[in-house]
């Protein structure tokens, strides 16, 4: 009896856990089911890099899906970890694609919500350094930071027999050290951020995001912000503060301009960004193949915060089942990869640089 009792009390846990396992596996979405689907939800979360575009070549089809959500009514905002890019050179992309609706108001990136954060918890006027472009730079300005760039840092020229001293040494009303993907990184600048971390007292340490790698249109892969936050963390054995995703800070953000998350899906081609950002926050989510993750990669996901509520191949797929899809329109599109600067105002479209090479106009 009591090896009976303990055989069926296994099989009753292992019956519990596969109908547990059932409830977080991703449903793949048919066409004759999206249009259903789709009436679930007000709001669209898309991010960008993998579901929108790659690199330079916009994916077929989904920039039309888009201005068809549009024509419905539904709200669509753009949540992006790319910290590197001013939000207007966002809008000069969007463009390009046909999308002139898209206001800044609805793009959020991580330096925006870095920036917003920063300003909140140390006030207009504080000093910050940063570690990045000069997107993030701008961000931050235009918040109401300081943003202090030293001549040490802008010095170019370094020793080869060690490394340059800082004989100024640094400024200490800097309030935090902001790290995010830098393509201008030099021994300097990392030099400077760790010797604010380490000497003023009770300077902050913000990451925009820890994305290990940027997907570039060459096809490759670069060090992204993780590796500054990495090398940051580990010279001061200091722990930044996330504001990209997966952190569900960037919620907070979205729910002032008017985001219910009871109506709202987030659409992304990452696991461990986008899809746990959604589920951290309570979000539907649904994958696309069009990035860096495959059916295979998905189905060996059995539980927690990375599994998808939906999957398609393309979110182009509702734009098919809407019937917004011409073959012309289906077609991908490539633009120029030159950006437009990020002091240059969007609305002027003569200025703009972006030139279709191909595809429908």
């Amino acid at each position: 009896r009591l090896t009976f009792s303990l055989v069926g009390g296994v099989l009753g846990v292992g019956a519990a856990i596969i109908a547990l396992l059932r409830t977080r596996r991703t449903n793949w979405l048919k066409q004759k089911d999206i249009r259903k689907w789709l009436d679930k939800y007000d709001t669209f979360l898309f991010d960008c890099d993998g579901v929108i575009w790659r690199g330079d070549t916009e994916i077929p089809g989904v920039p039309d899906t888009i201005r068809e959500l549009q024509r419905l009514g539904k709200q669509v905002l753009f949540v992006s970890n790319n910290a590197t890019k001013h939000r207007s050179q966002y809008l000069a992309k969007f463009k390009a694609m046909h999308l002139e609706s898209v206001s800044i108001d609805q793009v959020v990136t991580s330096s925006f919500v870095a920036s917003r954060y920063f300003v909140s918890k140390y006030g207009v006027g504080a000093k910050v350094f940063c570690v990045g472009t000069d997107g993030l730079r701008k961000e931050f300005e235009e918040a109401g930071a300081e943003v202090v760039v030293p001549p040490y840092v802008s010095e170019t020229f370094n020793k080869s027999s060690g490394p340059a001293v800082c004989t100024e040494g640094v400024d200490h009303e800097i309030r935090a050290v902001v790290g995010a993907a830098d393509w201008t990184l030099s021994h300097r600048k990392l030099s400077y951020a760790v010797l604010c971390l380490l000497n003023i007292k009770g300077c902050g340490f913000i990451a925009t995001n820890r994305d290990r790698l940027f997907p570039s249109s060459d096809g490759n892969s670069y060090p992204g912000a993780g590796a500054v936050i990495g090398a940051l963390e580990y010279c001061t054995s200091l722990k930044a503060t996330d504001m990209g995703k997966p952190q569900p800070i960037m919620l907070d953000i979205l729910q002032e301009i008017g985001m219910k998350k009871s109506r709202a899906i987030m659409i992304g081609d990452r696991l461990d960004t986008d899809i746990a950002f959604g589920r951290r926050g309570g979000v539907d989510t649904l994958v696309v193949l069009t990035g860096c993750t495959t059916r295979r990669q998905i189905s060996h996901v059995l539980w927690g915060e990375r599994v998808p509520h939906y999957g398609l191949e393309s979110f182009a797929e509702v734009g098919k089942a809407l019937g917004c899809l011409s073959d012309k329109g289906a077609r991908g599109r490539r633009y120029s990869q030159e950006i437009l600067p990020f002091q240059q105002t969007t609305s002027d479209t003569s200025s703009q640089r972006r030139r279709f090479e191909g595809g429908a106009s």
